[in-house]
């Protein structure tokens, strides 16, 4: 290794693919373990709303925002080759989980030196986040893909001038839309970039060509989109526009930031490596500031375009909605990881092992990152994203006969839908009562217990005050952990 151009560290490789192969083959079989535990929620209402559901009803029909178009075509296309099965629902997540390890190194070449480029793979390949999106049978993993290699070709079209770039990532961001509608605010980040970059050239008396390559590029981006989206588009803005959603109260921007910095610390492992973290992606992003504006711009100005779409939008905030930017942010901390070491060693009194102890910082701080990130994936791996299958199958053991079982709020739909549970649906405190006036023990199944007090607060405050918790079964999908109640007979609060 040598320090090359201030803030990079280029390491020579003879065959860096053998390398980048090696972390895509590590990087599947850690999103193969475990890829067949019980379905969370949300792949539940998507597998029983669209997946079952005939190829053509899949492209014409729009049932909501659960619906991710290009995914739910692959997802059908694997349950039909595969049967239905949980790994087989989330095998093309897998699969592009997979690809984005030779992705982020394409884009980390580009914009940064080689050992940066397979220190970004490496990071990804074991990022806990990563791994839990690429076990998720939605379209995040896909995103992530689409924004690293969009963004890949859009850099190339911008520093070449050549349209071959530009029509790569023109069908790069078409798919990425057709995955998921967030990725239009990176588009429009992207549009926003070239204008400004292309007035200052205006300003400068510079050619204006390559930027109207650009803009043929967006065109056809918007033309493929719109042809992706031609069967479905009246429903989709029907939906968007017409039906403001049920999650305002809970799903607000405060809580998408504690619920980010919650997910962030067990992905690292602590909060202490989470503050190391931000620390150095912070110095990472000024490096990338410093040295071209034009990448630093690619990598952050996203992430305000998607907060405030989402604002202005359907007004609610999920973490997830960032989640396919997370190949940015690996790049940040790598670089952070390069300039934090040599900062510091530029601090020592002047001498010939001050290359060498940089190195050796950023190779340590790489590891502890490394490890922390991997570690994580235990809990991963220890439980399901919701474990429904344990909490049916203990209430049916521990349960005397005729003692009745009730579902409320979140819980209700994937047991009586998936699993065809022949439980009781409670929606209101009064339901509830007048199933606890028989005289049994009753037994209640809910998640999600802040989605349930904002849906039903009395239902959610009887069930809280009648109703001892016999067993809490964790999942890893956040506030997902499903619990097992029984009441004191007969449930008569009022």
């Amino acid at each position: 290794m040598k320090m090359n151009r201030g803030d990079s560290i280029q390491l020579q490789l003879h065959r860096p693919w053998v390398w980048v192969s090696a972390l895509t083959i590590l990087a599947a079989a850690l999103r193969a373990i475990g890829l067949d535990k019980g379905l969370w929620w949300d792949e539940i209402y998507f597998l029983v709303n669209t997946v079952r559901h005939p190829m053509a009803e899949i492209v014409t029909v729009f049932p909501g925002d659960t619906q991710h178009p290009l995914y739910s075509i692959l997802a059908r296309l694997s349950i039909v080759a595969f049967g239905e099965h949980a790994w087989s629902l989330r095998l093309p997540a897998v699969i592009f989980g997979t690809l984005s390890i030779p992705a982020i190194y394409l884009l980390g070449v580009a914009v940064a030196s080689q050992a940066e480029a397979l220190i970004s793979a490496a990071l990804m390949a074991v990022s806990y986040h990563h791994v839990w999106f690429s076990q998720d049978a939605r379209g995040y993993t896909a995103l992530a893909f689409f924004a690293l290699t969009s963004t890949l070709f859009l850099l190339r079209g911008i520093r070449t001038g050549h349209r071959g770039p530009y029509a790569l990532y023109a069908v790069a961001v078409s798919l990425g839309i057709y995955t998921h509608l967030t990725m239009i605010f990176m588009v429009a980040s992207h549009v926003l970039i070239c204008a400004a970059s292309a007035a200052f050239d205006w300003k400068n008396g510079m050619s204006l060509l390559k930027w109207l390559r650009a803009l043929e590029a967006f065109v056809l981006g918007g033309l493929l989109t719109l042809l992706f989206y031609a069967p479905i588009m009246k429903q989709v803005l029907h939906f968007f526009v017409k039906k403001p959603s049920s999650m305002l109260a809970v799903s607000t921007p405060r809580w998408a930031m504690w619920e980010t910095l919650r997910g962030l610390t067990l992905g690292l492992g602590s909060a202490g490596v989470l503050v190391l973290a931000a620390l150095v992606v912070v110095c990472g992003a000024w490096s990338y500031y410093r040295e071209s504006r034009l990448v630093f711009a690619l990598f952050t100005l996203p992430v305000a375009c998607i907060a405030i779409g989402a604002v202005l939008g359907r007004g609610t905030m999920y973490p997830r909605f960032f989640f396919f930017l997370i190949g940015f942010a690996i790049l940040f901390v790598v670089r952070g990881l390069v300039v934090v070491p040599r900062w510091l060693v530029e601090r020592l009194p002047a001498g010939s092992a001050q290359t060498g102890l940089a190195r050796a910082l950023s190779a340590t701080l790489a590891a502890v990152l490394i490890f922390a990130s991997a570690f994580s994936l235990l809990r991963n791996y220890k439980y399901p994203k919701q474990d429904f299958e344990g909490a049916i199958q203990f209430v049916e053991a521990e349960r005397q006969a005729g003692e009745p079982v009730i579902t409320a709020g979140a819980s209700t739909f994937p047991i009586l839908e998936y699993y065809d549970e022949p439980w009781e649906k409670v929606e209101t405190a009064d339901q509830l009562r007048a199933i606890g006036s028989r005289g049994r023990t009753v037994w209640a199944v809910y998640t999600f217990p802040r989605y349930l007090e904002s849906w039903s607060p009395p239902l959610a405050e009887l069930i809280g005050k009648e109703f001892t918790v016999a067993r809490v079964f964790p999942g890893t999908v956040g506030d997902g952990d499903v619990y097992v109640a029984k009441s004191q007979s007969p449930v008569t609060h009022e």
